[in-house]
């Protein structure tokens, strides 16, 4: 008699059972981009501006100089990294001394978006290139 009490309770417990419910889906905001260095040529043009992926480590921080992230770039150069919606400073590591180098970039994200970031490294002063 007991076993046939538990038996119907255990059944009855699955039309009580809550249904699923949708959750909304909400696109996470953040940066997405890719890191280049270059030239990595004597002589880049227009079309042809001797580009390459570049892993590379990428502090993020907030307009009162807090940390708020980091992410290292893929071997392909491409990095993400979630961010509530806000005005960031994205600082690049240093590639070296002084080369290979990036400045710093200003980004805001917007609420469920992905602000797309390019962070180019030099590979040599421009300013006083002579090699072409």
């Amino acid at each position: 008699m007991v076993a046939a009490l538990l038996c119907g309770l255990l059944a009855g417990c699955d039309t009580f059972a809550p249904e699923p419910t949708a959750t909304p889906v909400t696109l996470a905001s953040g940066i997405h981009g890719v890191v280049l260095l270059g030239p990595t040529c004597n002589d880049p043009t227009a079309a042809s501006p001797c580009l390459e992926a570049y892993s590379a480590r990428l502090a993020i921080f907030d307009l009162d100089g807090r940390l708020v992230g980091d992410v290292s770039s893929n071997p392909d150069g491409s990095f993400q990294l979630a961010l509530p919606p806000g005005d960031y400073v994205i600082q690049p590591a240093a590639g070296g001394d002084p080369f290979p180098r990036a400045e710093a970039q200003n980004v805001t994200v917007l609420d469920s978006e992905m602000t797309q970031v390019e962070i180019d490294y030099e590979t040599r002063d421009r300013a006083n290139d002579t090699s072409h």
